[in-house]
């Protein structure tokens, strides 16, 4: 076999497979797969979004990361929402206001860093012509594509109260109501074919004259007059400036094994404190689901998620204590609290989110984990461009003095967690991620101990009954045995026992193994819509 990708779209996936049997590599097929997903799964991602590349380049060993968070734009204030903000949602104590200015329209975006971020990875790695991997997105676009369960699914849950629901979202502006609702007045139906010349026209400017066209180009010409006629805090120079973030991966261990996840102010800090406080337990003696496996699981998920409330932030504006998080002193220090059953929560939560991710690994060796996101999408579509803007500016806290207040080229906090897991001769093992917020950390740590400590196949490891915790209580799949329930409730926690066997709110893990053989397989999560594609 050529390789393989693993996403939750499987015709995205497919592109990603095809690029590799043109005898591109694992970038080249992230790169395509990525702009395919933006397509066929538009509220999720998209060029106007933000996300996270993790990297291994087998030819010289390298272990990096693109980071291409959005960026706040150049016009916010401190306390420019203080004084109208009408209270927060009881999950995540997001900020409501009475127009929805931080989830809705102009005042919503910050400055999109996803063109940059895969420009990067291009420049970087790409060996076939970012013009040709923009194609099968572009056909995709103006031929059309069909409506998926997961894309209207989006459109048609219910959402926190005080949280704008999927019309109201998609109608936000006239562009975006005219790809995104039927002419009859409805969301399409499942099957339905959904077209976005103007999707096809951007990414052809993109590939016609490059990816900075997006930033100082025609294109951004278009975006910043926009932006700027109908109040947004971005302006033409925050488009201009913008460069994605190359970095050092968040380093840890599991076991002995070299686990690389994403820096503040993305959440690889925080997987990295679950696996190394369970790393203190001997969690394969349990029996996989029990209550007391359960029970440590969800111990740990809370106390990493206490640290991540009070710490994470983007280290450029505030001090992440990022060695003492991830040190394996902070680690038994949780454990012994742990060991002597405290519960470690702070009562706080967050919501799914909307994001995507990609895993993908090459005959070569290469490997890609890579997560990006439009937030929930703004429901802004600049007329004649076709893609939705995200609405990053939701996720920051307008009460000025704050870890997450808002400022001007601020990064917000977000939950991705690329992640991949090392072989002690330094090849990967493990290549993993998920959307879904803050979600997506209990999604990977599950399926990484699934796979270290189980022994399971990627496809067991991400389909098997799932929890997940952040110190409120523990949520459990519907699969979760009953009997297992009342155990955890004896033991003093608070259980909500889904009805639902597999349950979307979980988030969607994807991961690729790679064994000592050389071999590799993928697992696509069954809770919603996912692809594994072949090169063969």
């Amino acid at each position: 076999m050529k390789g393989l990708v693993v996403c939750p779209q499987p015709r995205a996936a497919d592109v990603g497979a095809a690029i590799l049997n043109q005898g591109g590599t694992a970038f080249d097929a992230a790169i395509a797969t990525a702009f395919a997903q933006m397509i066929v799964d538009p509220f999720m991602c998209g060029i106007g979004g933000m996300g996270s590349f993790q990297y291994y380049d087998a030819a010289s060993g390298e272990n990096g990361m693109i980071d291409f968070h959005a960026t706040s734009g150049a016009k916010v204030t401190p306390d420019m929402w203080q004084a109208d903000m009408k209270g927060r949602t009881p999950i995540s104590g997001y900020t409501l206001f009475d127009d929805y200015r931080s989830e809705l329209g102009y005042t919503s975006i910050m400055t999109p860093g996803t063109v940059a971020g895969f420009a990067e990875a291009h420049r970087r790695f790409g060996t076939l012509p970012w013009s040709d991997l923009l194609q099968p997105a572009i056909r995709m676009a103006r031929d059309g594509f069909q409506m998926t369960s997961y894309v209207r699914d989006f459109f048609t849950r219910d959402f926190m109260e005080g949280i704008p629901d999927g019309m109201t979202r998609v109608t936000k502006t006239d562009a975006c109501r005219e790809i995104y609702v039927h002419p009859e007045g409805r969301f399409h139906d499942v099957g339905e074919i959904v077209q976005n010349p103007g999707y096809a026209d951007s990414l052809e400017a993109l590939a016609a004259d490059g990816p900075e066209s997006f930033y100082t180009g025609p294109l951004g010409k278009i975006i910043a007059d926009d932006l700027a006629a109908n109040g947004s805090y971005v302006t033409a120079d925050d488009l201009a400036n913008y460069k994605a973030d190359c970095y050092t991966p968040v380093k840890g261990s599991y076991r002995g094994y070299p686990v690389s996840s994403n820096p503040p102010p993305g959440s690889g800090v925080t997987l990295i404190q679950m696996l190394q406080i369970l790393e203190q337990f001997d969690l394969g003696s349990y029996d996989h689901g029990s209550a007391p496996h359960i029970d440590l699981v969800a111990r740990a998920m809370s106390a990493a998620h206490r640290d991540r409330n009070e710490y994470l932030a983007d280290p450029a504006f505030t001090e992440v204590p990022v060695e003492m998080l991830t040190s394996k002193d902070r680690a038994a220090m949780w454990a012994d609290k742990i060991r002597k059953g405290e519960f470690l929560g702070d009562g706080k939560e967050a919501p799914p989110s909307c994001t995507t991710h990609l895993s993908v690994y090459d005959e070569a060796g290469n490997a890609v984990s890579c997560t990006h996101t439009l937030g929930t999408g703004s429901g802004v579509v600049t007329p004649g461009t076709g893609f939705v803007y995200n609405n990053s500016m939701k996720l920051f806290d307008p009460i000025p003095g704050q870890a997450n207040s808002i400022a001007p080229g601020k990064r917000r906090t977000t939950g991705m967690v690329p992640t991949m897991v090392f072989r002690e001769d330094g090849n990967p093992w493990i290549v993993v991620g998920a959307p879904g917020g803050s979600v997506i950390i209990s999604s990977v740590l599950q399926t990484v101990l699934n796979i270290v400590d189980f022994g399971m196949s990627p496809i067991e490891a991400v389909t098997v009954p799932r929890i997940h915790c952040e110190g409120k209580g523990i949520h459990a799949e519907a699969r979760v045995q009953g009997s297992e329930i009342d155990k955890l409730r004896d033991y003093g926690h608070t259980v909500d026992h889904s009805a639902i066997s597999f349950d979307p709110v979980m988030s969607r893990a994807h991961v690729i193994t790679v064994e000592k053989d050389g071999t590799y397989r993928g697992g696509a999560d069954p809770r919603g819509g996912g692809g594994v594609a072949y090169a063969r």
